[in-house]
């Protein structure tokens, strides 16, 4: 089996430990290793004794990170995927480890996507701030299509967690969802409802988007400030 905490310690960087420190509060023991390598070490890994890695101890940042991939890409069932995926995200404590999970997550459509559904309405109940951000990114990043689009502006519009990350989270998403379906999307940012903190983060974010026009940018600042 790949020795993965020797692959990570020889690719150590100690100017970038100190940057990833600050970008990851929250985060145990970082050692300092770029994207790109705990990449191509994850690769290695899937290739070979994936479930015995799972079950390695952890001591780094970079082996949860890389234990985050493979749960998200190794090739297996959606069920045993989803199975792996209930056990880690109790273990996620920052943003970093939750986006890269949901953004790599491999579903397929059909029956397997509504698995992982089904999963995301579990956790925005929750009450948890980092299975919320969980949900809330995994819709994000598999959920943004029509047969699903109203229900994800209707739960991330109607569930609140004072934590920071999840309300970024949920602004991420929500920036996205106007960008592909403005018009559903808008009214919704403007509901009295909605957490202050979410509706200003998410107008940010779409005004920081170059797929959105000068004039509806415009718009959605000014109806923000009227509320």
């Amino acid at each position: 089996m790949i020795d993965a905490k020797k692959e990570l310690t020889d690719n150590a960087d100690p100017k970038y430990r100190e940057f990833n420190t600050g970008v990851v509060p929250g985060a145990e023991e970082i050692i300092g290793v770029r994207m790109p390598v705990i990449r191509s070490i994850s690769k290695k890994i899937c290739k070979d004794d994936w479930r015995s890695f799972l079950n390695e101890p952890i001591t780094f940042y970079e082996e949860r990170m890389l234990k985050a991939l493979v749960i998200a890409n190794a090739k297996m069932e959606a069920g045993e995927r989803l199975d792996l995926t209930r056990k880690f995200v109790p273990e996620i404590d920052n943003w970093a480890i939750c986006d890269i999970l949901c953004g790599d997550w491999k579903v397929k459509d059909g029956p397997d996507k509504e698995m992982l559904w089904d999963y995301c309405l579990e956790l925005i109940d929750t009450g948890d701030e980092f299975p919320m951000r969980v949900s809330s990114v995994m819709m994000l990043a598999h959920f943004l299509d029509d047969e699903h689009i109203d229900e994800v502006l209707r739960l991330l519009t109607s569930r609140y967690h004072p934590g920071y990350y999840y309300k970024m989270g949920a602004a991420w998403a929500l920036s996205f969802c106007y960008i592909k379906y403005p018009e559903r999307t808008e009214p919704m940012l403007f509901l009295e409802s909605l957490d202050k903190d979410i509706r200003n983060k998410a107008v940010q974010k779409i005004s920081d988007s170059f797929r959105v026009s000068k004039e509806d940018k415009e718009r959605l600042k000014a109806k923000k400030k009227m509320l």
